[in-house]
C-alpha cells in the first residue's frame, strides 16, 4: 500500500484540511495531482514525477510524506517554513513514524525560482529541523523576540 498525507499551509489555502491520501493509490504522484486540481494549483504532473511533485508541493509551503508500506519506507518533504498546524501534525503522528524501517527528509531550500534539497534521517533529526524551521514561521508572525 501506498499512501501520501499533506499538511496544506493554513497561511495560503483557507480552510484546507489536512489530506490523507490511501485508498487505491497505485502511484504516489496521483495524490499530488489530486491536491493541485483541488487546490487550482495547476500542476501536471506525469505518473513518473513522483520526488518532483513532492518537492514542487514542499515548495509551495505544504508539507508532505509518503509511504511504500511493504518496504518499511517513509519520506518527509519540508517546506522552508514549517507553520505551527504542520509541526503540531508531526509530532501528534511521531509515533506511528517510528514504526518505518527507513526514514528520510528532503528540506527544501528556494534560491531564486530554484529548489534546492538537503536531507535528514531519522525521526528524531527531522524533528528538529521542523522545530527550527517552524521558529522562522514564529519570527515572522511576531511571536517570537
Amino acid at each position: 500500500m501506498k499512501k501520501v498525507v499533506i499538511v496544506p499551509d493554513e497561511e495560503q489555502i483557507s480552510n484546507s484540511e489536512v489530506k490523507n491520501y490511501s485508498l487505491d493509490l497505485d502511484y504516489h504522484v496521483k495524490a499530488y495531482q489530486k491536491f493541485s486540481d483541488d487546490n487550482n494549483l495547476d500542476f501536471e504532473f506525469t505518473e513518473d514525477e513522483s520526488h518532483l511533485a513532492a518537492l514542487l508541493i514542499a515548495g509551495l509551503g505544504h508539507f508532505n510524506y509518503k509511504t511504500e508500506e511493504e518496504m518499511g519506507l517513509l519520506i518527509f518533504y519540508l517546506p522552508e517554513i514549517i507553520t505551527n498546524r504542520q509541526l503540531t501534525y508531526f509530532q501528534e503522528h511521531k509515533n506511528e513514524y517510528e514504526n518505518y524501517k527507513q526514514i528520510g527528509a528532503y528540506l527544501i531550500r528556494k534560491m531564486d525560482d530554484d529548489i534546492f534539497t538537503d536531507e535528514v534521517y531519522g525521526v528524531n533529526d527531522i524533528e528538529r529541523e521542523m522545530i527550527k524551521r517552524n521558529k522562522i514561521f514564529k519570527e515572522e508572525k511576531g511571536h517570537v523576540r
